[in-house]
């Protein structure tokens, strides 16, 4: 029975064979071919994939050029707003500096009754000083006034220093910072002073006395006085710019004008007295 079994079996491959390595050579090209689909598939669905991601971001590049072309446009225009804004002048701003700085610069007198015995010479030539007998300048004015005359605060400010003034040598002072630029200084002062270093002080407020405790002029012809200097950024400037008084006038110098005018008298009636 095997026997017979195997030669029918034998038989049937001889005879089926080819048709059976055919059937199974087809599955295989069969199988390979829808592998292969498969694999085009997926290719195919790959590349559509970076087509679509290209064209996202192609889209998207091109949005942002116009949002920084947008945004580059708008910085120019406002470039040239602030151009031309700081080409017009402020002209609401430069007139109310110009009306503070005539504001600040009001002085009162810092002696009420007082005369210009020596003017502001910091400028011009040295002039001759009796006291010593030396050529120097007046870095301010000297007030002459009576001891014990008030002095007073010419604007309000803070003491700046009170004591005597040493590299000056023109005796017991008072300092004022009036916080504006500008800064004044009382010397030759009585050295019963009525403010210290600290102090606020106002317009008018008392700070002290005339006196004749200068170094530098006590010897003067005018005698007791205040010397008032101003300072405005760090420098000396001329105080009567800020203050007027009448010119002092030496007593010799009213006897030799009383003199004068007496000869000349005397001369006019002369020669009205020849005429007749």
């Amino acid at each position: 029975m095997d026997k017979n079994a195997n030669n029918k079996a034998l038989n049937f491959f001889k005879k089926e064979g080819f048709y059976v390595i055919l059937f199974v050579c087809l599955c295989i090209v069969a199988t390979v071919a829808s592998i292969t689909a498969n694999n085009n598939k997926k290719i195919a669905s790959n590349q559509q994939v970076a087509l679509k991601e290209q064209a996202n971001t192609a889209s998207i590049l091109k949005k942002q050029q116009k949002e920084y072309e947008g945004a580059l446009q708008v910085k120019k225009e406002n470039l040239a707003k602030d151009k031309a804004l700081k080409a017009v002048p402020n002209t609401k701003e430069v007139a109310t500096t110009s009306v503070s700085k005539t504001i600040t610069a009001q002085f009162v007198k810092p002696v009420a009754n007082g005369l210009l015995a020596r003017g502001y010479s910091k400028d011009i030539d040295s002039v001759v000083w009796k006291t010593d007998g030396s050529y120097r300048t007046n870095l301010g004015i000297d007030i002459q006034a009576k001891t014990g005359a008030a002095v007073v605060a010419v604007m309000d400010g803070i003491v700046k220093a009170v004591g005597t003034d040493v590299d000056g040598q023109n005796g017991y002072m008072v300092e004022i910072d009036h916080q504006n630029g500008f800064v004044t200084k009382y010397t030759s002062l009585d050295k019963k002073m009525l403010v210290k270093k600290g102090d606020k002080v106002t317009k008018e407020q008392p700070i002290g006395t005339v006196a004749n405790t200068s170094l530098n002029s006590y010897k003067e012809d005018y005698g007791s006085h205040l010397h008032f200097e101003v300072l405005q950024n760090s420098k000396n400037i001329d105080p009567a710019k800020y203050v007027k008084y009448d010119k002092y006038q030496p007593k010799v110098t009213k006897a030799a004008t009383v003199t004068k005018t007496t000869k000349a008298a005397k001369v006019t009636n002369a020669t009205k007295a020849i005429n007749k």
